[in-house]
């Protein structure tokens, strides 16, 4: 069974019906369908609402019209799946033999710094948040950073009042040192704590993945909570700042935390390598299992968030991964809990 903590498949499915496409979610030629799913005991998948600051004049908009399409989607395909916002939905959808469809955002600007505007988002049925993506905002510094100045004038202005913000709150001094990535690392703004704590109030789950490591730090020092980094792998086996650094890996795994295995080969090794995209996967799923623990490990794949050559390009291809983590040496239970288990317990802690 797969309860996967990220796709892009939403934002794929929008760009193409805007250049006339007429796939759906049912039957498509991206990496996801609902019919692959099925075939291959998909048992939930968090689809993400991807919005680029560098491509919108109206980010807010564009993640309306995205959750539109989703629920016009789950209207034609409910034989097959259905939305979930808490776990009663999951368990229900379960036993109707169903996937359990949840809505996500990734990029925190798109709320413009209005926390109505997250609680409007919450209502038509998100629940789970990135702060930011690649751009600085007025939440938050990503890890890994995009130099193209976003498109939005009022993105512009966050920016600026990032870059002049104090510190962020929060009992900074009594925790590790964090490892930086290759730039300054600047971490939450109290705008992006405020919105993390209506988050928590929520119970709208945060997602570090794109998150600066400092900021990681803020959002451990500033909630109770577990929360995830959907789509993160280790900075260990390969140094890429959107991975995570061992001390923030433990931080993680004490708190509960589960960390999505990004299947993108720009942050499973070095370009060229030889090692296949599984059997790296499995790398780092081994080396997260030993700094977070085994509890901590997911599946985040960002299928349709990258074009690459691999040996998992779709749902179809799931078994390569299985086969990886079983030569890896993980156990059937392990593989269990990498692959549905540590996800679904998250959420059953979680989600109201």
């Amino acid at each position: 069974m797969i309860a996967d903590m990220h796709c892009d498949t939403l934002s794929e499915l929008r760009n193409r019906k805007k250049n006339g496409s007429e796939e759906g979610l049912r039957r498509n030629r991206l990496c996801l369908d609902l019919d692959r799913m099925k075939a291959h005991s998909y048992v939930l998948q968090n689809f993400a609402v991807f919005v680029d600051l560098a491509q919108t004049g109206d980010p807010f908009a564009d993640a309306m019209e995205m959750i539109s399409l989703f629920y016009e989607e789950m209207g034609k395909n409910s034989e097959i799946a259905g939305r979930a916002v808490s776990w009663n939905d999951i368990t229900q959808n379960r036993s109707d033999g169903k996937i359990s469809a949840i809505l996500t955002l990734e990029e925190g600007g798109m709320c413009r710094g209005d926390i109505g505007k997250l609680r409007t988002l919450y209502e038509r049925g998100a629940r789970m948040m990135t702060l930011c993506w690649n751009y600085e905002n007025e939440l938050a510094c990503p890890a890994f950073y995009e130099p193209v100045q976003p498109f939005c004038a009022q993105a512009q202005a966050w920016k600026t009042a990032a870059d002049a913000a104090p510190g962020p709150r929060g009992e900074q001094e009594e925790k590790p040192p964090p490892t930086r990535s290759r730039r300054e690392s600047k971490g939450l703004t109290d705008k992006g704590i405020e919105f993390l704590e209506a988050m928590e109030a929520l119970h709208m789950i945060p997602d570090v993945s794109h998150l600066s490591d400092e900021g990681v730090w803020d959002v451990l020092a500033n909630t109770d909570r577990p929360f995830v980094a959907s789509h993160s792998n280790a900075r260990a086996v390969w140094d890429h700042e959107r991975n995570l650094p061992d001390d923030l890996l433990r931080a993680l795994g004490e708190r509960g935390c589960v960390i999505g295995l990004n299947y993108y080969p720009l942050f499973l090794h070095e370009e060229g390598s030889r090692e296949s995209a599984c059997a790296a996967i499995a790398h780092h799923a081994r080396h997260i299992a030993e700094k977070a623990g085994i509890e901590s490990v997911g599946l985040g794949s960002d299928f349709d968030g990258f074009e690459a050559e691999s040996d998992i390009a779709g749902a179809e291809d799931l078994d390569n991964l299985l086969w990886a983590l079983h030569r890896a040496g993980f156990s059937g239970r392990e593989t269990d809990l990498i692959c549905e288990g540590n996800v679904l317990n998250l959420y059953r802690e979680v989600l109201a």
